[in-house]
């Protein structure tokens, strides 16, 4: 199980957080299942970055069991 923690207008479509038992292959597998969830948040998740212990991660970072996963959406300062 990994859990997934969601950030600012992701919360519009997302609870904060949330676990998927099923630990993807990938964050970008992680991407397109999420995108696949809630098609209307694709155009918002394709400019997410993704962490796991504060430490941004790439697209073929395999996620381990316990992780916990941030979906960071671009921040707009202000």
């Amino acid at each position: 199980m990994i859990t997934l923690e969601f950030f600012a207008g992701l919360k519009d479509y997302f609870p904060a957080v949330m676990s998927l038992e099923e630990i993807p292959n990938d964050i970008g597998s992680l991407r397109r299942y999420l995108r696949g969830q809630k098609p209307l948040a694709s155009a918002l998740l394709e400019q997410c970055r993704f962490a796991v212990d504060d430490t941004f991660i790439d697209e073929d970072y395999r996620p381990h069991h316990g992780d916990i996963v941030l979906v960071i959406p671009p921040s707009s300062g202000g």
